[in-house]
């Protein structure tokens, strides 16, 4: 306690300095505060994006090989009326699975009378996609872009608003769907726009068809599924549930493989890397800044205080109670800086949220608000580096004069 004393004191004694230092500090504390709060947004609403409007859920399970070779062969990988009921049935013995939903996705030619276009279809089940709705993504209950479709007719669809362009339809229109069962005969179904929406990703917003399970199913000739996708109470537990699904239905006798929604998102992963590395470049760069300018101050006050350093060498304190001394010095500086920065962060992210400004992410086709999202564990990160960078910025400022003859340091004239 004597010892942080001693530095407050010396830090009053270069009252403008201090508080320069401390506002370079607050700035840079602010600015890797503002970039990691937008770079978390854009993590928090591409995470919402795969599991809730892509629909992903947060476990998706499907035979054996699915997700390698059912491209090719996609009749090989379907989940048989039987098979589908009995991984229901096991999957119901989880306490921590909300949902399980059966899935179906087809592709085909769209018609609406008079040209013809490609689709890519996810049949859902309206009932438990509607609860998928409602899934809370970092605080947020709704998720921008989501939607689904009314389980009052089998043949209501929502269609990409691009789509929708393509083919100059409107909500009410019918369009005719063309594809091949899963025998290879040609089968075709009418169904009724319900609602048009942009789905956020600009690679299936001009061909993506929302559809109701059985009138797939009916369309492809089957009564089964090609995956299964759990959406889980917690999802902290992904892991573990998957862990413990996989042997569970091999035991069954039943060939499944799962993955989580992250490494199925279409762009997540790679966005998320891109995003990371820039973050952590930036971090790195207005990390050295403040670095220097500790330094820079550390050494000028060391500089000064060379025959006081002398004077307490003298009467006996030893060379790592003065380097502590500075240390300490630092370490208060780029807390104090911290400190003051959490105010401006917290008017910045006010101010965004009131303006309502928005951006299109990237991949995506739907602008999204720009907000801050803080996370505890990333703001005492960046706080433990500023600390890091004072104590390493007082060590080397003040280690040499410390550690020379005493007679020099009391000879020193600043």
């Amino acid at each position: 306690m004597e010892y942080v004393k001693f530095a407050f004191r010396n830090l009053k004694r270069h009252y403008s300095r201090t508080v320069v230092t401390i506002f370079t500090i607050s700035l840079g504390f602010v600015a890797l505060g503002i970039l990691g709060g937008v770079v978390t947004n854009i993590f928090s609403r591409l995470k919402g994006q795969a599991i809730v409007v892509e629909k992903l859920g947060h476990i998706t399970i499907a035979k054996k090989g699915f997700f390698d070779n059912h491209k090719i062969h996609p009749e090989n990988y379907i989940f048989t009326k039987n098979e589908l009921n009995e991984v229901l049935k096991i999957l119901e013995e989880f306490p921590e699975i909300r949902i399980a939903t059966p899935r179906l996705s087809i592709f085909g030619m769209a018609n609406n009378g008079i040209s013809n276009t490609i689709f890519l279809s996810e049949a859902i089940e309206p009932l438990a996609d509607s609860i998928l709705q409602t899934t809370v993504i970092d605080g947020r209950s709704k998720t921008r872009g989501a939607t689904t479709i009314s389980n009052t007719q089998d043949n209501l669809v929502a269609i990409g608003s691009e789509l929708a362009n393509n083919l100059n339809l409107k909500i009410g229109d019918n369009l005719t769907l063309f594809t091949n069962t899963i025998d290879g005969m040609a089968n075709a179904v009418d169904v009724e726009i319900e609602k048009i929406y942009n789905t956020g990703n600009p690679a299936t917003n001009d061909k993506f068809i929302l559809t109701n399970l059985k009138l797939i199913q009916e369309l492809y000739d089957t009564n089964g599924a090609d995956r299964i996708v759990l959406l889980l109470e917690d999802e902290t537990k992904i892991q573990s549930i998957k862990t413990a699904l996989i042997p569970l239905l091999q035991s069954k006798g039943i060939e499944i493989e799962a993955k989580p929604w992250d490494e199925l998102s279409l762009f997540y992963s790679r966005v998320t890397k891109m995003f990371g590395i820039i973050f952590r470049v930036l971090t790195i760069i207005i990390s050295v800044v403040v670095l220097l300018t500790l330094l820079n101050t550390m050494q000028m006050s060391v500089n000064e205080r060379t025959r006081e350093i002398g004077t307490l060498r003298a009467v006996g304190m030893t060379k790592s109670k003065i380097i502590k001394v500075f240390v300490i010095e630092a370490v208060i500086i780029s807390l104090l800086g911290a400190l003051f920065a959490m105010p401006l962060l917290y008017l910045v992210k006010f101010i965004l949220d009131n303006m309502n400004i928005t951006f299109i992410p990237p991949v995506g086709s739907a602008p999204v608000p720009i907000t801050l999202i803080f996370k505890v564990k990333n703001i005492l990160l960046v706080a433990g580096l500023f600390s890091l960078a004072s104590i390493i910025s007082s060590y080397l400022a003040s280690r040499k004069i410390a550690g020379q003859q005493i007679i020099q340091s009391l000879l020193k004239f600043n």
